[in-house]
C-alpha cells in the first residue's frame, strides 16, 4: 500500500501553471490519494474524501480516483457529486474495510452532524 498526496489545479488558480487536466504537487486543491490493494491482489487508487475519529477509532471516507477524476474533468461541483464511496478504518497502515452496515449508517450520520456544524 502506497500512500502519496497530489493535488488538481482548479480553474488555474494556483501558481504552478500545470493546467486543468494535470495533476500535481500544489497546496490548491491538494487531493489525497492511497493506493490499496482489492481481493483480488489488484491496485485500485482512492480520492481521500475525509478523514475522522468516531467511536475511538479512525477512519476514511474515499471513493476511485477514476471516478473523481471523471467528475472534475466534466467541471462538475465537488458538492454534486454521484459517485461510489468507500469507508475504511484505519489500524496502523491496514485500511479495513467497514462492512458493519450500522456502523456506517452511525459514521455517516456523525459527519452529517458535524459537516452542519461547520457550515453555521
Amino acid at each position: 500500500m502506497t500512500d502519496e498526496k497530489k493535488g488538481k489545479c482548479d480553474d488555474h488558480e494556483c501558481e504552478c501553471g500545470c493546467g486543468d487536466e494535470e495533476f500535481c504537487d500544489c497546496e490548491d486543491g491538494e487531493l489525497e490519494i492511497i493506493e490499496l490493494e482489492d481481493e483480488n491482489g489488484d491496485m485500485e487508487e482512492f480520492a481521500v474524501l475525509d478523514e475522522l475519529d468516531f467511536e475511538d477509532r479512525h477512519f476514511v471516507i474515499v471513493a476511485p480516483l477514476a471516478e473523481m477524476q471523471a467528475q472534475l474533468g466534466a467541471g462538475g461541483d465537488q458538492d454534486d457529486f454521484d459517485m461510489d464511496i468507500a469507508i475504511f478504518e484505519c489500524d496502523e497502515d491496514e485500511y479495513i474495510p467497514v462492512e458493519d452496515e450500522n456502523l456506517a449508517k452511525r459514521l455517516m450520520a456523525h459527519l452529517d452532524k458535524i459537516s452542519g456544524e461547520l457550515d453555521v
